[in-house]
């Protein structure tokens, strides 16, 4: 002790970290992306543009205000809603790639609700559900690829991909999410 009633020194040690502004940042960004992305390629009128760049903003701001999933949740809706108004309705490598993006925001907007602007994020903490979440993405874009190889297959054979696609996201996505049984 250094001296009556003070406590020792204790030197910590941390790995490779990542600000936690760095991660509300990003979990801010990537549902705006989304939806101007999403609203870019849809088949709405010119004057979407301005509904597309406002709501963008109130969701970064809706998350930096107050991070969770929820403004990336409100992304998706949005970009399934521009994509059932799209130019191709819905198909196309462009709706794949939003997927995958919106999976993304949504964990990155869940891990944003867990930190603080001055924490600091040990990178091996978000490691530890990216292999998970890599999987997720690839299946994803390896669903609609096949589904896009596949158009104009009978709905038996589609119906039996979406049966097997909700089975296997059943297994990876268990209900503990995270959580050590």
């Amino acid at each position: 002790m250094t001296g009556p009633g003070r406590m020792p020194r204790v030197k910590v040690e941390t790995r490779a970290w990542l600000p936690g502004w760095a991660l509300r940042a990003a979990a801010a960004a990537l549902p705006a992306v989304l939806v101007l992305l999403a609203f870019a390629r849809s088949s709405l009128p010119a004057d979407a543009e301005v509904l597309a760049v406002l709501l963008a903003v109130g969701l970064a701001a809706s998350a930096l205000w107050r991070p969770s999933h929820r403004p990336a949740l409100v992304a998706v809706g949005l970009a399934v809603f521009c994509g059932v108004v799209g130019r191709d309705a819905g198909t196309g490598a462009v709706v794949m790639g939003l997927a995958a993006l919106g999976y993304v925001a949504v964990r990155l907007g869940s891990w944003a609700g867990s930190v603080g602007w001055t924490t600091r994020v040990e990178l091996a903490a978000l490691g530890r559900s990216a292999l998970r979440d890599g999987v997720v993405v690839a299946v994803t874009v390896l669903v609609g690829a096949l589904g896009l190889a596949v158009r104009g297959s009978s709905a038996a054979a589609l119906t039996l991909g979406a049966v097997a696609l909700l089975a296997l996201a059943w297994w990876v996505l268990r209900p503990q999410d995270d959580r050590k049984s």
